[in-house]
């Protein structure tokens, strides 16, 4: 009615300017688009005529333009709640999922993530906030200004609506910061229960988490399945549990190797040689420590002496023998061990022929047994590993819990649309937020 020149019904209710709804638009378009941007939008908007060629249109009562503005509004409200639950919810998982990707990091990384996009969205909201009290304030003054010129009574009273409204809208948004970590902490820990039932009943398969029922999920999961039980695939798998395998029979290959080989012949040659030597070591030692005791007992005439004299000679004796033990075995396990090496140094290109072969052969035998058996297990040994059913029952459980970034985008649309109010007669800023 004040655009074409009448005034308000007075039993209509307050009648909001289209120039909200451009105003909501931006705030969609930024999800925290300047305070001071919507009120410059009605300030330019205050008081213009509609001109229009030809004859006017019917004009709308007050009713029927609060009906359709109101409706816009409700839109509007739905369409920001939407981008913004998104920006602190998909989004975030989405952002920190490819991050992943192409890290190359293991799926434990992903909350750190998480955590980083978090935290520097965090940071986007503080700075909008002042960014919105400087630039919007300046702006709400200025069409203050430009609007009332030199009627200073309206001027000053528009003026002081301005800061009034930016000094509590400063205080709320910085609050809602707050509130926002609040919610990036709760969305974490649903998070992680979710990752606890795919981790629990499909961890292999989390191209199978993303489709949105059952049935998707099942048709996943067999489409997956039939990939890994090509015989490619069955192949690859059996050729890396033989790679993990192999190390515990090698030992037992080597052995046999070492007793088929030449190195056993060889040895048992050398050994009886060795062994003559250390048996002529001994006989050799002992009879010089016998002749070199006679001897000690015929120059110390120990038959016509004392005692003492018969017990040095026969100490003597013993430590000689010992000595002759010490230096004897010494002599041949040093000869054993220089038979050994010899022995091996001449078998060797037979001992590593045979492990080759050996080992090529049980190879060849695990690999074509593994894929046999694998060729008609795989299908259900792969189903097995990811129980839908199952999955589906634990994500279920957390269905009930609402959404608080839901909560939270609903609350900060209700901020940003109540300190954008203006009176549609006066062109001053609505002080509505309240003082807390």
């Amino acid at each position: 009615a004040r655009l074409q020149g009448r005034a308000p019904a007075a039993d209509g209710p307050a009648m909001r300017l289209p120039s909200t709804r451009r105003c909501a638009v931006a705030l969609l378009l930024s999800q925290f688009a300047s305070l001071g941007d919507c009120v410059e939008v009605r300030a330019l908007g205050h008081g213009r005529l509609a001109v229009r060629d030809g004859a006017d249109p019917p004009i709308p009562t007050s009713a029927e333009i609060t009906e359709k503005w109101d409706k816009m509004d409700e839109f509007l409200k739905i369409m920001f709640t939407m981008a913004c639950t998104w920006k602190h919810g998909k989004d975030v998982h989405g952002a920190a999922a490819e991050k992943l990707k192409s890290s190359g990091k293991k799926e434990e990384a992903m909350s750190g993530f998480k955590a980083d996009i978090q935290k520097s969205n965090l940071q986007q909201l503080k700075g909008a906030c002042g960014m919105i009290v400087a630039s919007g304030q300046k702006k709400c003054r200025q069409a203050c200004a430009d609007r009332w010129g030199e009627a200073m009574k309206d001027r000053s009273e528009c003026d002081g609506k301005c800061v009034s409204a930016f000094t509590k809208f400063e205080r709320r948004c910085t609050s809602k910061a707050q509130d926002l970590e609040k919610v990036y902490s709760m969305k974490l820990k649903m998070g992680e229960s979710r990752q606890r039932c795919y981790d629990t009943h499909c961890k292999d398969y989390p191209m199978v988490w993303m489709k949105a029922d059952d049935a998707e999920m099942k048709t996943a999961l067999t489409d997956a399945c039939a990939k890994q039980c090509t015989p490619e695939q069955v192949q690859m798998r059996c050729e890396r549990k033989w790679q993990l395998e192999v190390d515990f029979l090698r030992a037992g290959v080597r052995s046999k190797c070492q007793d088929e080989s030449k190195v056993q012949t060889c040895f048992s040659d050398k050994k009886a040689t060795v062994s003559a030597d250390f048996d002529k070591c001994m006989a050799d030692g002992k009879g010089t420590c016998g002749t070199q005791h006679d001897e000690c007992k015929t120059k110390g005439n120990t038959a016509a002496s004392a005692k003492e004299a018969e017990e040095f000679c026969t100490s003597r004796n013993k430590l000689c023998l010992e000595q002759v033990d010490k230096d004897c075995l010494a002599t041949n396990k040093k000869a054993l061990e220089t038979a050994q090496t010899d022995c091996e140094k001449e078998s060797a290109t037979t001992f590593d022929k045979c492990e080759e072969d050996t080992l090529a052969a049980k190879e060849t035998e695990a690999v074509t047994t593994c894929k046999g058996e694998g060729a008609k297990t795989c299908p259900e040994d792969c189903k097995a590993k990811c129980k839908v059913d199952e999955m589906s029952g634990c994500l279920g459980a957390l269905e009930g819990q609402s959404d608080p970034a839901e909560a939270f985008c609903e609350d900060f649309w209700r901020l940003l649309h109540e300190s954008s109010e203006v009176d549609p007669m006066s062109g001053h800023p609505i002080v509505l937020l309240s003082s807390a």
